[in-house]
């Protein structure tokens, strides 16, 4: 009889291969059935290189699957266990060569039989020989034994999991998942809340991330809007995309109790769904379920899910179907998934694709108000993001303007066309009131959407009001916690009002959520200036990516200690690139170096060329030792602002 339980240790991590699990101090995890194959594929070869092929050919013998999903169930691993993929302490990446698991594994004994049952201890035999002193050959010994009780572990599990799984390329549905009357036990806030994580790409090609994206952002939109349910928005659930981090972490994040994560496979025009709900303090599975449809049933599959997730968490299922894409979109959807995918990614290329796939898309379907808008947008960012000349980016700016305005004819609450027409009227027409309407439309028609609210709050705070651009912040942070936008909001706020402390917990906040973005730490030397930390500043300004904005903050930095040449040069190689797009940045220098005439100078020129950085000049921290000056004054009525 053996002496060890069907179970063994990786590490300080319990593995209970049966049953899916991995614990820890009291903690319970779920793993992915997929997962714990590979798991246990890599402990039965522990201590040598496992390679993608070879994990492909015996943990899906039977399925036609890329090197993707090794990728995939490896990260999975990873944020399961805490692993550091630069300093791994479980699964080492061995380059060119797979994987190596190199944590330690030993066996689980089995607890110890009650007293009563044990059988009396046999008399021992008398040996007048003296005790023997542990020799190195008798220590070796009991180290091959040990390896030889944890290998003899190893094949038990092999003979009673990991075998019969391997032949099963699905993923299992807990017992009682989907059953009628099985209902989580709701969560100690008033609602339920629960974040939808992207979804895996597991197709062959791995070209499906577009797809699986949509999907999940599909959802997100769909428990928003029909339910009670508090949702992250977009941004924060895509935020821990692709980064290791265990499920419990991602819900403390966000503040939710549910995580509802998945993967797409798609073969021809079959797609295989996988879905679960997993509840966060537990790690358990409270719904599973994998769905096997043709491609053209997806809103079907996306609705079962949604249905599944609100019967799972709360008794009333609203009447009518979660997830309701017209007639029209369904036959295009795939395209309008890929519009948006590169919408979403934020670089020049892929601004100029998302603006191509929308002309493409509205050529197939001219009656989708949703993809007028979204279309819309893209025509916007795509004047933001690339370095265009005023009169590109107002010509941009009126093509985007006639698309939202399209939007509206085809449905006049869209909340998302007319948060595009306030953004132009602010930063193109500055007419201050008719963004303040059409803000005010848009936030009737759906006062929780983040970008929405994000639109308001920067025309609060362009306008001087500042608590309730406080206010606008903060319910956007509600909705959508790790979005940076609204931390650089309120960074820029609490800085102009001196309020340093929060300025700076917000700025550092915006930086650790968007490291690489631009203008992070540009915003952070900006406030080490004010502080007075002019060397931490200038280390700021130094790592600033955007070059630009890079070139504002080291002629600052350095001016303030009092390197003036250093300063100069960076002037100059801002005016000789940019001073035709961003004359206000460079007025910012000049007013912090005392230059009052050569800044109202800069201030006029941005006048001239519209550039759009101007409609925040009320709360610029540079400007504020301009406010006494008359053609301050003047500037402001120039541009409809009042004072």
């Amino acid at each position: 009889m053996s002496l060890f339980s069907p179970s063994i240790l990786i590490g300080e991590w319990r593995v209970d291969a049966d049953l899916d699990r991995v614990s820890r101090d009291g903690h319970e995890i779920k793993v992915e059935p997929r997962a714990m194959r590979v798991l246990l594929y890599l402990v039965a070869h522990a201590g040598r290189n496992v390679s993608v092929n070879e994990l492909l050919e015996n943990v899906w013998p039977d399925v036609v699957v890329g090197p993707d999903s090794v990728y995939e169930a490896i990260s999975l691993l990873r944020r399961t266990l805490g692993d550091d993929q630069q300093r791994p302490a479980f699964i080492a990446q061995i380059p060119r060569k797979g994987y190596r698991l190199i944590a330690p594994v030993t066996p689980v004994p089995k607890p110890e039989p009650a007293a009563e049952s044990l059988p009396p201890p046999a008399s021992p035999a008398l040996d007048p020989s003296p005790p023997i002193t542990p020799s190195s050959h008798t220590l070796a010994n009991r180290r091959t034994a040990a390896m030889l009780a944890t290998v003899a572990v190893i094949a038990a599990l092999g003979a009673v999991y990991w075998l019969p799984h391997l032949k099963s390329p699905s993923l299992q549905q807990p017992s009682n998942a989907g059953q009628p009357g099985q209902r989580a036990s709701q969560p100690a806030a008033d609602r339920p809340s629960i974040a939808v994580l992207p979804f895996l790409d597991m197709s062959e090609n791995g070209d499906m991330g577009y797809f699986a994206d949509g999907m999940a952002e599909e959802l997100i939109d769909a428990l928003a809007r029909n339910t009670d349910f508090h949702v992250p928005a977009r941004t924060s659930s895509f935020y821990f995309k692709g980064k290791q981090v265990t499920v419990a972490a991602i819900a403390r994040s966000l503040n939710v109790d549910n995580v509802l994560e998945g993967s797409v496979r798609r073969s021809g025009n079959k797609v295989r769904v996988t879905a679960q709900l997993v509840r966060a303090d537990s790690g358990y599975h409270l719904w599973s379920q994998t769905f096997d449809r043709e491609l053209d049933d997806i809103f079907a599959v996306e609705d079962d899910i949604a249905t599944a997730v609100v019967r799972t968490l709360q008794a009333n299922v609203p009447a009518g179907p979660l997830v309701n894409i017209s007639t029209a979109r369904r036959e295009s959807h795939n395209l309008y998934l890929q519009c948006v995918f590169f919408r979403q990614r934020n670089t020049e290329i892929d601004a100029d694709k998302a603006v191509a796939c929308f002309q493409k898309l509205l050529s197939v379907d001219a009656n989708d108000a949703n993809a007028w808008a979204a279309y819309a947008d893209a025509l916007f960012r795509q004047t933001v993001i690339r370095d265009l000349s005023a009169d590109e980016r107002r010509n941009g700016a009126g093509e985007a303007l006639r698309a939202a305005q399209h939007a509206l004819q085809l449905d006049a609450n869209l909340a998302a066309a007319h948060t595009m027409l306030a953004s132009y009227h602010k930063v193109v027409e500055r007419d201050w009131r008719a963004a303040d309407a059409e803000l005010n439309i848009a936030l009737n028609a759906d006062p929780t959407d983040p970008a929405t609210l994000l639109a308001a709050a920067g025309l609060a705070r362009d306008l001087g009001r500042f608590d309730q651009a406080i206010e606008l912040c903060q319910r956007t942070q509600a909705r959508d916690p790790l979005n940076f936008q609204p931390y650089a909001r309120l960074g820029m706020i609490y800085l102009y009002e001196g309020r340093l402390d929060e300025a700076e917990a917000a700025v550092r906040k915006r930086l650790d959520l968007s490291p690489d973005g631009f203008g992070s730490h540009a915003q952070l030397a900006d406030l080490l200036l004010a502080r007075g930390d002019y060397q931490a500043a200038l280390t700021a300004a130094q790592s600033e990516p955007n070059e630009p904005l890079r070139f504002v903050s080291l002629a600052l930095a350095y001016h303030a200690l009092g390197r003036h040449r250093d300063s100069d040069a960076a002037m100059t190689q801002m005016k000789q690139r940019y001073s035709n797009l961003y004359p206000t940045q460079i007025a910012d220098v000049y007013a912090f170096r005392g230059q009052i005439d050569q800044a109202f100078e800069s201030l006029n020129k941005a006048l001239a060329v519209g550039d759009w950085d101007l409609a925040s000049i009320k709360v610029d921290w540079y400007f504020k030792g301009l406010r006494g000056d008359r053609r301050y004054a003047a500037l402001l009525q120039k541009m409809n602002l009042p004072e």
